[in-house]
């Protein structure tokens, strides 16, 4: 049989459209899943950064705290000097009346990543 022949036959066209689709029907899925997995990929990174902003509030405030134990080690005075905390309330305060995070950063003499901790903490639900 050639090749002619076996195309025209009658019980191959519902085959070979039944093939067409399966392959076209792959072939969407695979559209679907790439943009999918783009989309995915997009997030990652997006979670990433705000992660590593988080990451350096964290540090930035560990060290503040560290070197306010220190003082008030050295002067157990300072242990009831509200000063210290104050930038940290004041910034909280700010970000609750719905500044954007680097205001409250420039107004209160803090990094932007601890203006973002401390609103993420601000957001955070409690349990």
């Amino acid at each position: 049989m050639s090749t002619m022949e076996w195309l025209s036959d009658p019980r191959v066209a519902p085959l070979a459209l039944l093939v067409a689709l399966v392959a076209l029907l792959a072939a969407l899925l695979a559209l679907g899943q790439r943009k999918a997995l783009v989309a995915l990929r997009s997030e990652q990174g997006r979670l990433k950064k705000e992660l590593a902003l988080l990451h350096s509030g964290a540090v930035g405030m560990g060290q503040r705290i560290l070197a306010m134990e220190q003082r008030t080690q050295a002067d157990p005075g300072l242990a009831d000097d509200g000063d210290m905390s104050r930038p940290y309330s004041e910034a909280t305060h700010l970000l609750s009346l719905g500044l954007d995070r680097d205001e409250v950063a420039s107004r209160c003499g803090l990094s932007r990543a601890e203006a973002s901790l401390l609103d993420a903490l601000r957001k955070k639900p409690t349990a």
